[in-house]
């Protein structure tokens, strides 16, 4: 049988954490004949090498690899390609897990399509939901810009395309292995499949914080790498959309979060040398079209970093850092045709409950006045691309679950008389579809909203009463499927969904235990008849 997947998997010290990816990797669809599973443990010192070999003698389909301690997971990862036989390779650490359809659902769409690297849809204890995943996508290219949301390598790569690229993961201690991947992969792969529909990768924060990093990164161990990152892009792209995605994305998370820092504010000169470190790269490696790109508030703010105005920095920051989203329903909640539709208005407050504004100049727009009064030529600066990263997504959590989903949303962004940026428009949830096309399993949901406006990113929860209460609007079936779905207020009088009457009985419909003695009722009047 030929191996459709290999499985890389780089073991220091795993002890019973190495359990997680076993199970999950013996629970997948794709049969096992058809996958491989390569550990390389890099130099233990606990047990792992004693409990790999012992599963290797259990099961045809586990190989390990032992080498001398590297320090780092760039090493195991290039063995484990070096020697794999399937013709693709996915990345998994070792105190994660797969989930159980992820390299049937990956490999046939790989197939299908022709796809150099497949990006499954993530789930998890580490981070919040990745807007990438709102959708599945047969086939897109390096250009699609939201790729660059998620810059690990746990992903499935064409064996052959890594071979003949010569891509390869940096050797020894360092930071940034995964970015100095993906720097050369996305750009040369020709057809990148997103499946957004099964949850494929389920990062786990271990109980005993250890797959955390540990203590403060020193900026001379961290920058040098985020520079030759840079490198690598624009080794690998030409000047344009690829290489300013992928450069955008790190200026906004790698640089200017050192421009807002608490320890920065403060001028702690630990976080001074950051600033510093951040700032260097930022002149030497990102060309001007990377910060034009920016959203203008962070357009804004870059440009004071690479002029090191360092006071006007704080400034800004301390004037948009206590920022709330706050979203509101701006008309009734109704189900049309098994789907609920509901008209909404976002925007951004202050602390002291200000909303955030622009001003009208020329033919386009100032920054707020609360933000930039008193910084040279921050009155006078000027923008017009309002839309520019804003967004409203209304992420749909099940509660427990460790995933969301994305539901359905159409929206603009206007100005309002008072000079109030606001985006409104409208959100629908189907519940047989809302599941990245597929219907929502049954569950309680809580709804948040992520409102981006100027470049200023904030969490926000729809919020209202009355207490543990359905919306006006009650319950309702679903269309196609008759799943039984309720939006209400929690008892926190938050805004969340209950699909499948977990907790809420649809108006006229009966409870498990009326329906069973209708049934014997029915039964018991037949016999008697008969």
């Amino acid at each position: 049988m030929t191996v459709k997947v290999s499985i890389v998997i780089p073991v220091y010290n795993a002890g019973d954490f190495i359990e997680r990816p076993i199970n999950s990797i013996l629970k997948q669809s794709l049969p096992q004949d058809e996958l491989e599973v390569i550990f390389v443990d890099d130099g233990s010192t606990d047990d792992s090498a004693e409990r790999l070999s012992e599963l290797a003698e259990k099961m045809e389909n586990i190989r390990v690899f032992s080498i001398p301690n590297s320090g780092w997971p760039g090493r195991p990862r290039n063995i484990g390609v070096a020697n794999a036989r399937g013709e693709y390779v996915h990345f998994l650490d070792q105190d994660d897990a797969l989930g159980p359809k992820a390299l049937q659902v990956m490999y046939d769409r790989a197939h299908r399509n022709k796809s150099d690297i497949v990006v499954g849809k993530v789930k998890g204890n580490m981070r919040g939901p990745i807007r990438l995943f709102r959708e599945s996508v047969d086939s897109v290219g390096p250009e699609f810009a939201e790729l660059y949301e998620t810059l690990t390598p746990h992903k499935m790569f064409r064996r052959q395309f890594l071979l003949d690229n010569d891509i390869t993961f940096q050797e020894g201690r360092c930071r940034l292995e995964d970015q100095m991947f993906l720097a050369k992969a996305y750009p040369l792969a020709k057809s990148i499949t997103v499946v957004g529909d099964v949850v494929c990768y389920d990062w786990s924060k271990r109980d005993d914080g250890s797959n955390n990093s540990k203590g403060r990164t020193e900026p001379e161990d961290y920058y040098p790498w985020l520079a030759r990152t840079a490198q690598i892009v624009k080794a690998n792209t030409s000047p344009g959309p690829v290489r300013d995605a992928f450069l955008t994305r790190n200026y906004r998370v790698e640089v200017l979060r050192n421009a807002a820092t608490p320890g920065f504010l403060k001028g702690d000169p630990f976080y001074m040398k950051h600033y510093e470190a951040a700032r260097k790269v930022a002149v030497e490696e990102y060309p001007d079209s990377v910060r034009e790109g920016l959203p203008p508030l962070w357009r804004f703010r870059a440009e004071l970093l690479e002029a090191d105005r360092v006071e006007d920095l704080r400034k800004v920051a301390e004037r948009y850092r206590g920022t709330v989203g706050e979203v509101e329903f701006s008309g009734p909640v109704r189900w049309r045709r098994g789907v609920l539709v509901a008209p909404f208005r976002a925007r951004l407050r202050y602390e002291n409950g200000a909303t955030v504004k622009v001003r009208k100049q020329g033919d386009g727009y100032g920054l707020d006045l609360a933000v930039v009064h008193g910084i040279d030529g921050g009155p006078e600066w000027t923008f017009e691309d309002l839309e520019n990263r804003a967004v409203v997504d209304f992420q749909l959590r099940q509660r427990n679950k460790a995933q969301a989903w994305f539901a359905d949303v159409e929206s603009e962004v206007s100005v309002a008389a008072d000079g109030t940026v606001e985006i409104t428009g409208t959100v629908r949830v189907d519940p047989d579809t809302a599941a990245c096309g597929g219907r929502l399993p049954k569950g309680l949901y809580d709804v948040h909203v992520n409102v981006q406006l100027l470049g200023i990113d904030r969490m926000a929860r729809i919020e209202g009463g009355p207490v543990s209460e359905l919306l006006p609007c009650g319950g309702q079936r679903s269309q196609h499927l008759n799943i039984q779905a309720a939006p209400y207020w929690t008892r926190d009088g938050r805004l969340a969904l209950d699909i499948g009457g977990n907790m809420h009985q649809v108006p006229g419909e009966r409870t498990g235990v009326q329906a069973t003695w209708r049934k014997v009722a029915k039964k018991v009047k037949r016999v008697l008849a008969s």
